[in-house]
């Protein structure tokens, strides 16, 4: 599929069409072209059980963060709106030696929708719906539609593509929805308010001094739609991706990852789990393990929080989603087996928090060991941009590279 998405000023939103002074494809421009370029993360057909898997991007530290509501409400008219609609969640992962510790909160967005024939407005929280169309639009962004696009206000990247193609990338892995509910997700995402504030650390380097982030954004900038009614999946849509992803971008702070095998997991623990294995597990080989306490990622997903009281039937659901989890994972292909240590109280000798010790599988390590091979060619050809008087690289010596 040719990487080039074909738009022009002429053919844009009328929202858009006033605003903007040009719009470069991933051909034009240099880190689109980077984010876009997936041609050597194939896994050898002896270990890809589903064949050449389909490959897409994942944000370093901003999508292990509990962005997304797990429980208790998800949509409500406005009018049964609770007197605190603003969702805290604690920031805290170590990525790349960087250690982000701070807090985020979610604001809900206000949707219009139907109820009972009648317009209605309700308040929607981000949850796994939203999720699930968020991980499909970087997935399209990832397969080339994604242009940069010279507003008079700005720069900014965004998303080209139909709903009936968004449509698509959901059905392909299981997780297929009405328009009505897609274009509900999207204007979700648009509408939800994302504040954060973190510190982050350089484990590396103790001469840096920490340093302090703090900012306000929407889960997507804006977002666009055109077409002409009764049409349904012709629709063309344009979302404008936020400013801290956007920066990502530019920053190759990303890696990739393989789409189907993390988004055809069925429930939502399973798909966050597989993508944070992708995420941090990038030295998976034979004989290594990755640990993880049971109560700690269950609040990094979002399923309990800091001052939630753990009763012995609480932590026995929770270890119960996990082994469930463990089994999914098993059956990807992404583990090989699990072991589970109980963690007990100094005192009273009851049962605490469990730790959990996964193995990987060998086509698990076969997939990480592609993806590292292109993210460091990402790298090596993403740092020839920024350094002057760089050396050129013909292709023959930059494979030797990546092989090293």
């Amino acid at each position: 599929m040719s990487r080039k998405v074909n738009i022009s000023v002429d053919n844009l939103p009328d929202s858009l069409r006033g605003q903007i002074h040009g719009v470069e494809s991933a051909t034009d421009n240099e880190s689109l072209a980077l984010f876009t370029d997936n041609k050597d993360v194939r896994v050898s057909l002896e270990s890809a059980t589903h064949g050449l898997r389909a490959y897409s991007n994942t944000f370093n530290h901003y999508d292990l963060w509990g962005r997304f509501v797990r429980s208790g409400y998800k949509k409500l008219p406005l009018e049964e709106a609770p007197k605190k609609t603003i969702i805290s969640r604690r920031i805290s992962e170590k990525v790349d030696g960087i250690v982000y510790d701070g807090e985020l909160k979610i604001t809900p967005a206000v949707v219009s929708s139907k109820k009972d024939g009648e317009e209605a407005e309700f308040l929607v929280w981000p949850s796994d719906r939203e999720e699930k169309v968020e991980r499909a639009l970087i997935r399209l962004a990832s397969k080339g539609k994604i242009v940069k696009i010279n507003f008079k206000s700005g720069i900014q990247y965004a998303v080209i593509f139909s709903m009936n193609e968004l449509a698509q990338e959901l059905k392909a892995v299981g997780q297929s929805m009405p328009y009505p509910q897609i274009k509900e997700s999207l204007e979700a995402l648009q509408g939800s308010k994302l504040s954060f504030k973190y510190r982050a650390t350089d484990t590396k380097s103790t001469d840096i001094d920490d340093s302090f982030y703090e900012s306000n954004m929407n889960f997507l900038s804006s977002l666009h739609f055109s077409g002409k009614k009764g049409q349904g999946g012709n629709v063309k849509c344009v979302a404008c991706l936020n400013a801290f992803v956007h920066n990502m971008i530019d920053n190759l702070e990303y890696k990739g990852y393989y789409f189907n095998s993390a988004q055809e997991l069925k429930r939502g623990l399973s798909r966050w789990m597989m993508l944070r294995l992708y995420h941090l597990w990038r030295y998976a080989a034979p004989g290594k393990t990755y640990h993880f306490r049971l109560l700690s990622i269950m609040e990094k997903y979002g399923s309990i929080y800091p001052d939630d009281e753990i009763t012995d039937n609480k932590l026995k659901a929770l270890r119960r989603d996990m082994t469930t989890t463990m089994k999914d994972l098993i059956e990807k292909g992404a583990i090989s087996e699990y072991h589970i240590s109980n963690v007990k109280d100094d005192k009273s000798g009851k049962i605490i928090d469990y730790v959990y010790e996964m193995h990987p599988s060998a086509q698990f390590c076969d997939e990480i060991l592609a993806l590292n091979k292109h993210n460091k060619r990402i790298e090596i050809q993403g740092g020839k941009r920024i350094v002057e008087n760089a050396e050129v690289i013909d292709e023959d010596t930059l494979e030797e590279i990546v092989k090293k």
